[in-house]
């Protein structure tokens, strides 16, 4: 095998090399602009809107400026309302889910 052979293979086998390179760059840029698609297509399905701000009541005040016992008093009157709430959400899912109910969840006992 004459000296010039090697060079034709090696740079032969070097062509084939970089065709593959080339062939599995071209494959791996479209599925990624595929998957780019896809992402905005479920961003603009979910569109993350900012959540609308609760309502302020006009009379309240900042707790800064309020006395500290009315404001210890606010505190305490919001937090049995918040517990109150999550009992009747808690008996009636129970009650659609046809759980049995918990003592505790019986006004009065």
């Amino acid at each position: 095998m004459p000296w010039w052979s090697w060079i034709v293979i090696w740079v032969a086998v070097t062509a084939v090399a970089l065709l593959l390179y080339v062939l599995i760059g071209i494959r791996l840029f479209r599925k990624f602009m595929a998957v780019l698609g896809e992402v905005q297509s479920a961003g603009s399905r979910l569109s993350f809107a900012p959540p609308a701000p609760s309502p302020v009541a006009a009379d309240s005040l900042p707790a800064v400026f309020l006395d500290p016992a009315a404001a210890r008093r606010r505190y305490e009157d919001g937090k049995a309302e918040r517990k109150e709430a999550r009992r009747e959400r808690r008996v009636e899912r129970r009650h659609l889910r046809g759980q049995p109910r918990a003592w505790r969840d019986i006004p009065g006992l």
